[in-house]
């Protein structure tokens, strides 16, 4: 219960943590100083102080009731100390701390019940009763009380305050050390170039940010390396595929040979599409795209279009996006729905930060034992592996990676409208 109680109360990012760890131990150490300054040592210099005064009272007292004014003066000046008769004593003591408070209560113990304190910038006055009047004896102020803790106290805060705002920019500079590395290696899983990437801050950060980039260095290697491989073979299959054509074209029988030009059209399509997954998109422009002339055009560019298609998309909604990416996403998605059911609907609509498009099927949908692989690569969920119906195995993946370059989200859900599967393309909308 406490420890649920604590992650509540307790700031979630590292540089408020540090600045916690730095900052109670200090202040905790700080005021058990100030605290036990203050009521002990202190203390004892307000009593030891205090004691001094009251003996100057009564060894004046007595000199004025023995041996007269005059005598009493003289003593009072070799003391540093004001003495003078008068018929009116002070005011009533009124307290203004708790130290004044306490001189005026010790010397009630130590000289008189009735005697009369005030306490002014640079004198403190006292009145006795005596024969005739009262006597007024001013002590100067540093007499009673020292200004020593005072500034000792404002040492501590000030050198404290000074301490504090070292930390925290040292701090600061090696939180954003690792923030930098930590959106480097956000960007680089995004599939993002990533520029102007310097390690710095502490040595431990600066190891990390160096192995963050030996890392990105070898998986780049392997990625280009695979990418080439993927490329050449798909490109020497093409030409190979096309002089199987052509001779197709030129033998008499055509019966015979049918059934290969269908083999080799679907070699066709996957090898666009192996070329299509090889291919390093760049975000070249940011345009304005409008949803419904894009979802038109990708349904009328279709070959699947013996199915009933339903488009619903408002005439003016459009949004800033790259128009190819999106198209190529849309495209993917509609001929994946196309490919497995017989009615696809597509709503588009607009959302308070976000627009959402929706591709439906009415077909037997998609396990959930299926829905964390079938954005991978070549993964196919028919078993019979039938390249006449399930494809290539790498329209879903692309969609994936093209929404990834421009910030856009493909999820996966039941269809709980026409009983199929339910893909959303969800893209931030920019102002």
């Amino acid at each position: 219960m406490i420890k649920k109680y604590l992650k509540k109360i307790l700031p979630r990012k590292l540089l408020p943590r540090l600045l916690m760890i730095f900052l109670i131990p200090l202040i905790s150490v700080q005021c058990s100083v100030v605290f036990f300054f203050y009521e002990r040592h202190w203390e004892k210099i307000i009593n030891r102080f205090s004691n001094i005064a009251s003996n100057n009272i009564n060894l004046l007292v007595d000199q004025y009731n023995n041996y007269g004014l005059k005598e009493a003066k003289l003593i009072a000046t070799k003391l540093n100390i004001s003495l003078n008769f008068t018929s009116n004593p002070n005011d009533n003591f009124k307290s203004k701390s708790k130290l004044e408070k306490k001189i005026h209560k010790i010397l009630e113990t130590r000289v008189d019940q009735n005697i009369k304190s005030e306490f002014y910038e640079d004198i403190i006055s006292f009145s006795l009763a005596v024969e005739n009047g009262f006597l007024k004896i001013n002590f100067p102020r540093k007499y009673l009380l020292s200004e020593t803790p005072t500034i000792y106290l404002l040492w501590i805060v000030s050198t404290s305050l000074v301490l504090s705002l070292i930390a925290f920019l040292f701090l600061r500079i090696q939180i954003r050390a690792i923030h930098r590395l930590a959106k480097s290696a956000e960007d680089f899983g995004k599939g993002k170039k990533i520029k102007h990437f310097k390690p710095e801050g502490a040595l431990e950060i600066r190891a990390a940010g160096n192995a963050f980039m030996q890392m990105q260095k070898r998986i780049n290697n392997y990625i280009n390396q695979k990418i080439s491989f993927l490329t050449g073979i798909s490109h020497d299959l093409g030409t190979i595929i096309t002089r199987i054509k052509l001779r197709l074209e030129l033998l008499d029988n055509k019966k015979d040979t049918q059934q290969i030009k269908k083999d080799v059209e679907i070699m066709q399509i996957f090898l666009k599409e192996y070329l299509e997954y090889s291919k390093e998109e760049k975000i070249k422009k940011l345009e304005k795209v409008n949803l419904l002339e894009l979802l038109n055009q990708v349904v009328n560019s279709s070959k699947l279009k013996n199915k009933k298609i339903n488009i619903k998309c408002h005439k003016s909604l459009s949004l800033i996006t790259d128009k190819n990416s999106l198209y190529r996403i849309v495209f993917n998605l509609f001929e994946n729905a196309s490919r497995y059911g017989t009615k696809v609907d597509i709503i588009a609509k607009k959302e308070p930060k976000n627009v959402k498009i929706n591709i439906l099927d009415n077909g037997p949908g998609i396990k959930d034992q299926f829905r964390q692989k079938i954005f991978k690569p070549f993964f196919k969920i028919d078993d019979s592996r039938n390249i006449n119906q399930s494809g290539s195995g790498l329209g879903l993946s692309i969609s994936r990676e093209l929404g990834k370059k421009i910030n856009a989200s493909i999820k996966l859900e039941k269809s709980r409208k026409i009983k199929g599967s339910l893909f959303s393309i969800i893209l931030p909308q920019k102002k």
